[in-house]
């Protein structure tokens, strides 16, 4: 497989397997939770990578993931404490897992071969290249790291297919699907723990900081488009696709990083696609109040 095949497979797999679980994130209100878990995933990957030498091993991800759930439970437990107010309990947890990380890196790992800018922005590019893909028999089948969000993919799409009630009635009242007898903290936590195998699978491709735009900017632009929640995950999926062919094509042309890219133009498409309905809203204000 040529680089440009490889590199525009990663991009566009990974826009719509972040953009996937992003839509109940969206719907729940719960983004910040997305920055918060794709910080406290680093010493999780930092520690994997020191126990396996590698940044592919499954229990490199079964550590990160850890990590990344110690965050949603500790948050949980803090907002129940009300020890604190509003979302200050992501302030005060996530800051000081992603602080260990950073230390770890810079002191007693230092030799760990993990790049700085990589953590933070990741880089798409050295994942698609020929070294990083799956090779069986002759047969170049693309990046690893490709084939590992195609099977999050996967878990994430049967997952909401069969919870998707619970899910859907949890999301709009918690309370009636309480009382109906839905298993809504067990459904959840297996949520926010797909969510966070979702962060750490993205990571090497997205970084920490980048993958907190692809897993909200598209949903978040849908709820502009559709508040029917039926056609919202094929919207996001739609509009993550083409941020993802858009910003490689971009990236490509202008010599650009590309998850950067992708970024950026799920965030012009948010912008374009609110102006619009904002244009339009007043346009028919307007014609109404004639």
């Amino acid at each position: 497989m040529t680089f440009i095949a490889a590199a525009l497979l990663l991009a566009v797999i990974t826009s719509i397997s972040c953009a996937i679980p992003g839509v109940f994130v969206v719907l729940r209100k719960q983004s910040m939770l997305v920055d918060a878990i794709s910080h406290a995933v680093l010493p999780g990957i930092v520690i994997g990578v020191v126990i396996t030498g590698s940044l592919h091993s499954p229990l490199m991800i079964v550590s990160a993931s850890v990590m990344g759930l110690l965050i949603v439970w500790g948050s949980n437990w803090l907002r129940k404490s009300q020890l604190l107010a509003g979302d200050a309990d992501q302030g005060v947890i996530f800051p000081a897992l992603f602080s260990i990380g950073v230390l770890l890196l810079s002191t007693i790992y230092a030799n760990v071969h993990i790049c700085t800018e990589t953590v933070l922005a990741g880089d798409l590019n050295m994942m698609a290249l020929t070294p990083e893909h799956l090779i069986i028999g002759a047969i170049d089948i693309g990046p690893r790291s490709a084939w590992l969000l195609l099977g999050v993919t996967v878990l994430n799409i049967v997952f909401l297919w069969v919870n998707f009630r619970v899910l859907k009635t949890s999301t709009f009242d918690m309370q009636y699907a309480r009382s109906i007898g839905m298993n809504v903290t067990w459904v959840e936590n297996i949520f926010m723990g797909l969510v966070t195998l979702t962060v750490v699978a993205a990571f090497n491709v997205a970084g920490s900081i980048l993958v907190i735009a692809l897993m909200i900017c598209p949903p978040a632009t849908a709820l502009l488009l559709t508040r029917n929640i039926y056609k919202l995950l094929p919207i996001t999926i739609a509009l993550a696709t083409i941020s993802a062919l858009l910003g490689f094509i971009t990236a490509w042309q202008a010599n650009l990083p590309t998850s950067a890219t992708m970024a950026f133009i799920d965030g012009i498409l948010f912008v374009v696609i609110a102006v619009a309905r904002t244009a339009l809203t007043s346009k028919t204000f307007l014609t109404q109040g004639k």
